[in-house]
């Protein structure tokens, strides 16, 4: 399995992915992951490198907390934050255990999120990230909050990026919280 930067040469791939979502797919499809003003994607491509395993697309953002000053509302900052737009693995491969280690179970989708967490840490040297940030799905749940330590945010918290109109889960994970492997 390669992990690679979307680009034009993969998109002809893209119109195969499907992992439930018609507006996960349709981000990959529609050509808006190739678009760098939506973010950067990366894909998880078959060892021969000609079918799409997984994708996920992170942009910058920001953490706020919110004041109730009176009548005026206060946004303060409290730090960077990397969002992850989309991750997703194709409907084939969704539930696909690579290992085990200890009674703790990987799967391809705990995989994609560890290289998505890496690359976040190798940009935190290059500028400040105090955060990870995410809207996750019903189905995504599990995945970054039971099995990756992701949580809810506080109602005091607010972030930059655009609230989806689907039922979502707004998570969030301190950088410093990532596990180095």
């Amino acid at each position: 399995m390669n992990i690679e930067k979307y680009t034009p040469k993969y998109a002809g791939l893209a119109k195969d992915f499907e992992c439930g979502n018609i507006v996960i797919d349709n981000f990959l499809k529609s050509g808006d992951a190739l678009d760098e003003n939506q973010g950067i994607t990366y894909i998880l491509l078959s060892d021969d490198k000609n079918f799409i395993i997984g994708y996920y697309n992170i942009e910058v953002s920001r953490v706020d907390q919110i004041e109730n000053i009176g009548d005026n509302v206060l946004y303060k900052p409290m730090g960077g934050a990397v969002n992850i737009n989309y991750l997703a693995i194709h409907s084939d491969y969704q539930g696909t255990k690579i290992a085990e280690i200890d009674d703790r179970k990987i799967y391809l989708g705990d995989y994609l999120l560890r290289d998505c967490e890496k690359r976040i840490l190798s940009l935190r040297k290059e500028v400040g990230i105090v955060f990870i940030t995410l809207y996750s799905t019903e189905q995504g749940y599990h995945l970054y909050h039971e099995r990756n330590s992701y949580e809810d945010f506080e109602e005091d918290m607010s972030t930059f990026v655009q609230e989806s109109d689907q039922k979502c889960y707004k998570l969030y994970k301190c950088v410093d919280d990532i596990v180095a492997v």
